[in-house]
């Protein structure tokens, strides 16, 4: 409150940094959250870098059991419109539940088998890197936006080592 010229109080005008700052505030908080939420995978990616169950979580929503360690990977590389082959083994210790992570299948028919093995063979995975793809349990994937982008997961009679297969176009 100030003293006017007549001698009568006033309100002091509000500054328009003061109405304008909780506004501001609310919105930076609200975009900050924004970005947290939806940068969240790719951070959970980028702080665990050994954790391949991460990426797929990233790639495909698929949420497979921690604990996992990648004893072999190889990659296409990355092209101008991000389509490659990647392949991945993890093993898994005995008492993990990666065995009813997901909605296991029998082994995947013969030309599926003959598509990853051309895949595998593209990639030149060593054959004792390769899984015995008739002796395990399958699950796959598509990608809703294209069905051409596919996962593959192979999962061993044993249920330790897990096989992971993706293909994006």
């Amino acid at each position: 409150v100030m003293a006017s010229r007549t001698g009568r109080a006033e309100k002091c005008p509000r500054s328009p940094l003061r109405r304008t700052l909780p506004g501001l505030i609310a919105v930076l908080a609200a975009v900050v959250a924004l970005l947290v939420i939806t940068a969240w995978p790719v951070l959970s990616s980028l702080l665990h870098p050994g954790d391949y169950t991460a990426t797929v979580a990233l790639n495909w929503g698929l949420s497979l059991p921690s604990g996992s360690q990648c004893v072999y990977g190889a990659d296409s590389g990355s092209s101008f419109h991000g389509d490659g082959t990647r392949y991945h083994v993890l093993d898994y210790p005995e008492n993990s539940t990666v065995n009813t992570a997901l909605s296991w299948q029998g082994a995947p028919s013969e030309a599926h088998a003959e598509a990853m093995t051309q895949l595998l063979d593209g990639l030149s995975v060593p054959e004792e890197e390769r899984p015995d793809i008739a002796r395990c349990r399958w699950y796959s994937a598509t990608d809703p936006d294209d069905p051409r982008n596919r996962l593959d997961l192979l999962l061993s009679p044993s249920g330790t080592r897990l096989y992971i297969l993706e293909s994006f176009f």
